[in-house]
């Protein structure tokens, strides 16, 4: 029965993993006809070692550049190396690349085609990737992902070129390649690892069913492929002689040291780096930190008490912060709270810089309560000038505009990403600076302003709400998302509920407490979210901190130890095992933690939309 049982989940494993990627596989590139002509000069291309796009290739991309109106071309060879051409598929959803403004930019780095008229970067910063022989396919990736964000929506498109040749396929160099797309590199191989274990245990718990997990394991390459626009390279190798070629690519692939250009210069960045955190850390973490108040800074009462003591569980730079509860009116804040010094430490590398990546994944992961917000306004106006403070990069922006596209979306921030949100053309305008300091030159241009996520990182919110009741013209609205601190599950998870995120967040304002501060400055509540603004992440993020703790990332320049093999294989262990537990977590979010807040009307977040009232018609 084990056999059995063991036999009929690996087959429906394979079978259903199978279909998914055979749904992946991208579509060919239409060919040109007669009248295309000759390649557009207009186009760069921009090719890996060894990939020589012939001249019908080069006419079918420019006639379906044209044709279709497209800033990016992403070009697979029909003949891409069979675990190459797997690895992409689990990389990339072909209809999410295109209809998602949002989507990482991620392919097989083999070619692309860039239409420079479309305001795109130049593309002459590739040439800096480029090592002796050529771009690697981890680089040609790395141009992807710095391109893709500047093209319009809809105008990225990965195709299948048939005719396009692909260069050589090293595993060496695969690990890179596999970084380069934003893959947990032990976690891909990992779950490779169990579909092999699986079919092994499946043949040695009862070969006679077991040979059906083994054939099905077998001729898994043959469904996602055969058929298809692609031909991959060693297919039948890879089918046929997979029992044995599946454990010689994992090792080969695990024992990969090569390393891209992209990766060589972030290392440069971070030995820079290094120097400024020795000589930030030579005299300790104690002055970045204001004398300790005694009294709340939202009531002024001295009722206080610690809520609240956790260390930097996100980068893990040192120090310990306190938020601290007031009994009268339920504020929590950060006491003592950070100097502007310290402010630019803790932020430094965070949202620029060495974080810029990492932090860019997350936001772009965002689509989905980018629309709730954007459709909050809905029911009550249709905007024609809407700024968002603390925009970040734009993609709130970006997103937003899907659902109002005749409005214009302007950005503020203090980081240097507001400008590439312009840049990007997300915004259509950048203002970076401190929102009250700028407030007087933004007075009556916009009929909504929002700020998610933002209020609790200022260091006074009562000075944005002013700034926010002078900008706003009367009738104007502000929609305003803030993590929810009364969300009653927030004390199970501690230190590590994400919401806290020290050292931060600055203020986190109670629900009754931000209403009255609007009503006060005229700005009256229309509409509040709870329950439906709960971000379900809660327990899964939590995990994920928890193993932060456990093993650190100490390749970061602040790291006062350094980085060796043995922490870098402890690391990927504990990621690695800990997996089902994280996917378990998320699940659990998704479901029951999603159940509750709806139930409960009262989730981990919640939104307001005020409108500001029109005093002078009071007095008439």
């Amino acid at each position: 029965m084990t056999a059995i049982i063991l036999t009929l989940l690996v087959v429906a494993g394979l079978l259903g993993n199978g279909l998914r990627l055979r749904a992946r596989v991208p579509a060919a590139l239409p060919a040109a006809d007669d009248s295309a002509g000759h390649p557009d000069p207009a186009l760069t291309w921009i090719t890996a070692r060894d990939t020589v796009p012939d001249d019908e290739t080069r006419r079918e991309a420019a006639a379906c550049m044209q044709a279709e109106h497209l800033d990016i071309l992403e070009l697979v060879p029909g003949d891409l190396e069979v675990t190459a051409a797997r690895d992409l598929l689990r990389s990339v959803d072909p209809g999410a690349y295109r209809a998602d403004r949002l989507t990482i930019g991620r392919g097989a780095g083999t070619a692309l085609v860039v239409a420079m008229r479309a305001g795109l970067p130049p593309s002459d910063g590739a040439g800096t990737l480029a090592s002796a022989d050529g771009m690697d396919a981890a680089d040609v990736i790395g141009y992807l992902q710095r391109v893709r964000p500047y093209a319009r929506a809809s105008a990225a498109v990965i195709a299948v070129a048939p005719r396009l040749r692909s260069g050589s396929f090293s595993l060496d160099r695969r690990k890179a390649r596999l970084r380069a797309n934003g893959v947990i590199v032990p976690v891909q191989l990992g779950l490779d690892a169990v579909a092999w274990i699986a079919t092994a245990l499946a043949l040695a718990t009862g070969w006679q069913w077991g040979l059906a997990a083994a054939v099905a394991y077998c001729l898994q390459p043959y469904l996602i492929f055969a058929g298809t626009a692609l031909r991959p390279r060693g297919l039948h190798a890879a089918a046929l002689l997979r029992p044995v070629q599946a454990p010689y690519v994992l090792v080969r692939t695990a024992a990969g040291r090569w390393r891209s250009a992209a990766e060589l210069e972030r290392d440069q960045e971070l030995s820079a780096a290094g120097r400024y955190y020795r000589e930030a850390l030579a005299d300790g973490t104690e002055r970045f930190l204001e004398e300790r108040r005694p009294d709340c800074p939202w009531c002024g009462q001295a009722e206080l008490s610690v809520h609240v003591r956790s260390s930097d569980l996100i980068q893990n730079k040192p120090g310990t912060f306190t938020l601290d509860k007031c009994g009268r009116c339920g504020h929590i804040f950060q006491n003592p709270r950070l100097t502007p010094e310290g402010l630019g430490f803790y932020y430094r590398d965070f949202y620029d810089g060495l974080g810029a990546q990492g932090t860019e994944r997350v936001f772009l992961a965002g689509g989905a309560g980018y629309r709730d917000r954007a459709a909050m306004v809905k029911p009550f106006t249709t905007p024609k000038a809407w700024l968002d403070v603390g925009a970040g990069h734009g993609h709130f922006c970006a997103t937003a505009a899907e659902t109002w596209p005749d409005t214009v979306f302007d950005g503020l921030d203090q980081g240097a990403g507001i400008e590439d949100a312009e840049a990007r053309g997300w915004i259509s305008t950048a203002y970076r600076g401190e929102f009250p300091e700028l407030a007087d030159t933004l007075v009556g241009r916009y009929d909504v302003i929002s700020m998610h996520h933002y209020l609790e990182h200022t260091r006074d919110p009562r000075a944005d709400l002013d700034a926010v009741a002078r900008v706003l013209p009367p009738g104007g609205y502000v929609l305003i998302e803030l993590p929810d601190p009364q969300w009653p599950l927030a004390w199970l998870f501690g230190r590590y509920w994400m919401p806290w995120f020290q050292p931060q967040h600055q203020h986190m304002m109670p629900f009754g407490n931000l209403i009255a501060a609007l009503a006060d400055r005229g700005l009256q509540p229309v509409a509040t979210e709870r329950g439906s603004a709960h971000i379900p992440s809660d327990a899964a993020v939590a995990l994920l901190l928890m193993l932060s703790r456990l093993m650190p990332n100490l390749a970061q320049p602040w790291s006062a130890t350094p980085d060796t093999a043995a922490a870098r294989t402890w690391r990927g262990t504990v990621m690695l095992t800990a997996l089902p537990v994280i996917i378990a977590a998320y699940v659990l979010d998704k479901s029951a933690g999603t159940a509750l807040a709806r139930r409960w009307n009262h989730g981990n977040a919640y939104r307001v939309l005020a409108r500001k009232e029109d005093l002078s018609s009071d007095n008439h």
